[in-house]
């Protein structure tokens, strides 16, 4: 059973089947879900030196995250939220292997066959790096 869950969550509104299943698993368990939002770092540039930049930007994600957030609320589930900077790949692989997470469930893009198109999208390469079981949700 997945007790810790991880919902990392961008700014799009593709995630409600993401969000959905990880409410089923919760609710059987009795677990928790983690929003986790990653605004990605600008490359070699100080944040210190774009904080007004980061700031907007974590405003915005935290006006996304409580939609979600509301969902949750709603379904009787405990959530927590959680907004970092840095590089999305690599902060949710650390943040799942330091706190342990059961499991990853994310929104996957539907890949073409015909089309390399997909094949180097984040939930992809979460799924190959992660410390734990990741669900992708098409």
């Amino acid at each position: 059973m997945f007790k810790k869950i991880l919902l990392p969550v961008d700014l799009s509104n593709r995630h409600d089947a993401a969000l959905r299943i990880a409410i089923e698993h919760a609710r059987q368990s009795g677990g928790e879900v983690e929003l986790f939002h990653v605004i990605e770092k600008i490359s070699d540039v100080p944040i210190e030196e774009e904080r007004d930049f980061y700031d907007k930007l974590k405003v915005k994600a935290e006006k996304h995250m409580n939609k979600l957030a509301e969902k949750l609320k709603q379904a009787e589930v405990r959530y927590r939220r959680e907004i970092r900077i840095g590089h999305r790949c690599a902060t949710i692989v650390q943040h799942a292997d330091e706190e342990k997470f059961d499991v990853i469930i994310l929104t996957a893009p539907k890949i073409d066959l015909n089309s390399s198109d997909g094949w180097g999208s984040l939930s992809y390469k979460l799924s190959i790096l992660a410390p734990c079981p990741v669900l992708l949700v098409k």
